[in-house]
């Protein structure tokens, strides 16, 4: 086993290995740059663990198990929405749901802090989310950079901090500036995970579909691509249709299948039961 993976029990006691422990990610606190990426199933999470990526970020869908058996020794988050959830009991049994999947730990998004002090009681480990927070967007005018005056930095740090009492590990920072989440990173234990933030974080976080190039949205100003998925996937569209269109036609013309495509019979046997059906016929 390569030196790089943990010997690990999971929070629902299955043995294993992972990239790192909860501990592992608050020691290395501004000592190493760190990646997330958010990924939707199997296919990108085993890429993302073959590329090395230190952590990943699932939603909580039939893919998770999915997921944690495709890249079984990278640190897994998965994000649970509060919206579903009346109470703190409800939420904390999802996260319990989600654990005995593998999940390693909860993104809490714009959870009340309170579920996540509750959370916190279980020792589940878990992440919050700071800044932009799409679902308070209209708290903050809308969708937008946020902590560009003095006013904002004070009542972002107050939240970050907030979270920090909870007992969260990291917090997701959304579309801040650079500088001012690179003090903000300075004055909490929190590990910082800038998304539209700059560099001066200590975890990169960015969406595959994004990384990809098959959002179903425009690339958004603080994402990157380093693919075009959409360009290759309409590629292969055109060639399934044509292949599609050749497969119908061939049909219709009599040329598929062929020989090589069905199965034999010995003249005989044919001969024979062709007399069985003009017996059964006359009679």
């Amino acid at each position: 086993m390569n030196k790089k993976y943990k010997r690990v029990f999971s929070i629902n006691l299955q043995p294993g290995f992972r990239n790192y422990t909860v501990k592992d990610l608050q020691d290395i606190k501004g000592k190493k740059k760190l990646t997330q990426i958010l990924v939707s199933d199997a296919l990108e999470a085993s890429a993302a663990e073959e590329a090395g990526i230190d952590l990943i970020l699932a939603k909580p869908d039939e893919n998770v198990p999915l997921i944690r058996k495709a890249a079984p020794k990278t640190f897994m988050t998965v994000s649970i929405p509060f919206i579903k959830y009346s109470s703190k009991e409800d939420i904390v049994k999802k996260a319990l749901e989600l654990v005995e999947h593998g999940a390693d730990s909860i993104h809490c998004g714009s959870w009340n802090l309170n579920f996540m002090k509750y959370l916190n009681e279980f020792k589940i480990p878990f992440q919050g989310h700071a800044g932009l927070v799409p679902r308070r967007s209209t708290w903050i005018g809308g969708v937008r950079a946020y902590g560009k005056n003095i006013n904002e930095a004070q009542k972002l740090l107050k939240d970050i901090k907030d979270i920090e009492e909870t007992g969260a590990w990291g917090v997701e920072v959304e579309c801040v500036p650079e500088d001012i989440l690179g003090e903000i990173t300075k004055q909490t234990k929190l590990l910082t995970l800038s998304i539209g933030s700059g560099k001066k974080s200590d975890v990169q976080f960015l969406f595959a579909e994004d990384i990809l190039g098959c959002s179903s949205i425009d690339t958004p100003r603080h994402a990157k691509m380093y693919a075009d998925f959409n360009k290759l996937n309409n590629q292969i569209q055109k060639e399934r249709i044509k292949a599609f269109k050749k497969f119908n036609s061939e049909v219709k013309k009599g040329i598929f299948p062929g020989k090589k495509h069905s199965i034999g019979v010995d003249k005989n046997e044919l001969m024979n039961f062709k007399k069985l059906l003009q017996d059964k016929k006359d009679n």
